[in-house]
């Protein structure tokens, strides 16, 4: 191989790398404080998907971490620019983060598919997304198993002197281990497809209205565009060992792999705040429409009017939390914070 010039060795992708980075997670983190704004505050309810997204944030900040500690070692230098020092810092550091990536990727469906189970309270889709749930969590659990282990013993996973021909580990072969994981990415692939497109159907059979149930299936099925980036991803991956240039121009396969996870995020909080946007879109209503309304303290004169709902401050003593509709003068029930008034803010 001829001499690299010394521009070629001193070129980082590491600017660019954090750039990118550091924008999607500040975009998919305050879609979530978005979301617990509107469940909190507006909703009053807190459920199992939004538990489920708080821990995959979490477990995404976690990965952000590990990035940051890779773009330190080295990642974003050309392979012949790598420090020889950093080989087995960098693989550890690696290992962990797959654990944790493929961890992040199955919070998001959970949360996903807890949304949906909201919905899906009085559906035939219901014992569907049960299976698939316990589907997600046993496939995660085989998918970090099967990284754990891919070398007997542990350490070997990332300290490539104790396998063969300098040590006696035992490890999956590059080939096995390139097809598991592509094979990992086709059924991420094939779960987001069906998390994107079962709300279109489902949503016919709930009690809102034609408007919301567009709405909401275009906002649901944003989750295509996560689809989208895993299979652009997955050619990446399966050819990943034939790239030289790992820490260089292979780099971006992992941010990919972060632009994929933090899509999720977004497209899985997105359903979420119709309410903070109800309430918005009413309240530049009633500014638009002040002029030529009489003044009045009455219900009609406030912006929640334009919404169909009495805010939860304007309530009178005795008078349920849930939220009451007004547009047809029916009374709140009390109803369970887990229905489709919660849910979608209705």
């Amino acid at each position: 191989m001829p001499a690299r010039s010394p521009e070629y060795m001193a070129e980082n992708q590491a600017g660019r790398l954090l750039a990118v980075e550091g924008s999607l997670f500040a975009l998919s983190t305050i879609a979530v404080l978005l979301r617990f704004y509107v469940r909190v505050f507006m909703l009053k309810t807190f459920g199992w998907d939004d538990i489920m997204m708080a821990i995959a944030l979490a477990l995404s900040s976690t990965t952000l971490g590990l990035f940051l500690k890779v773009i330190d070692l080295g990642l974003g230098k050309h392979a012949e620019a790598f420090p020889l020092e950093n080989i087995f810092p960098f693989f550890k550091v690696m290992y962990f983060y797959s654990i944790f990536i493929i961890a992040v990727y199955s919070f998001i469906k959970l949360s996903i598919g807890f949304f949906l189970l909201r919905l899906a309270d009085r559906t035939k889709w219901r014992p569907f997304l049960i299976g698939m749930l316990v589907f997600i969590v046993a496939f995660t659990i085989g998918s970090t198993f099967a990284i754990i282990f891919q070398c007997i013993p542990v350490q070997a996973g990332w300290d490539y002197s104790l396998r063969p021909p300098t040590g006696t580990a035992k490890c999956y072969d590059a080939e096995i281990f390139k097809n598991v994981g592509v094979f990992n990415s086709s059924i991420n692939i094939a779960t987001d497809l069906l998390f994107a497109l079962i709300p279109i159907p489902m949503l016919y059979r709930l009690q809102v209205t034609i408007q919301t149930r567009i709405g909401l299936a275009v906002i649901l099925s944003l989750g295509l565009f996560a689809s989208a980036v895993a299979i652009y991803k997955t050619p990446m991956q399966y050819n990943f060992f034939k790239i030289t240039d790992w820490s260089g121009d292979g780099s971006w396969y992992y941010i990919w792999q972060q632009v994929e996870m933090h899509i999720g995020i977004i497209a899985a909080c997105l359903p979420t705040m119709k309410p903070l946007f109800a309430n918005f879109f009413g309240q530049v209503r009633s500014l638009a429409t002040k002029g030529r309304t009489t003044g009045s303290n009455g219900l009609n004169s406030t912006p929640f009017r334009s919404n169909g709902y009495m805010k939860h401050n304007d309530m009178r003593p005795g008078d349920s939390f849930a939220m009451k509709n007004m547009s047809d003068n029916s009374a709140s029930t009390g109803r369970d914070p887990y229905t489709e008034d919660a849910v979608l803010g209705e």
